[in-house]
């Protein structure tokens, strides 16, 4: 995958195995790595996929919008 066109980036923690994905303009290039949003301690992170946009960002799961937030059902 060309990440250099894409607009989220994927990441996967490989410590609590969180899935999370963070628009490409908010990550510095100088970063070695990411840390996992749900615990600060987590560095341990993988990139698995870079999207155009959310919607195929979230295809590999279901989600609704409650209250204005997304919600993951499946």
């Amino acid at each position: 995958m060309a990440m250099a066109m894409k607009n989220y980036i994927m990441f996967r923690c490989k410590e609590c195995g969180t899935e999370f994905s963070i628009p490409k303009q908010y990550i510095q290039v100088t970063t070695n790595h990411v840390g996992c949003p749900l615990d600060g301690k987590h560095n341990n992170t993988v990139v698995i996929g870079a999207y155009d946009n959310l919607n195929e960002c979230m295809d590999h799961s279901s989600y609704k919008v409650e209250h204005g937030v997304f919600k993951q059902v499946r």
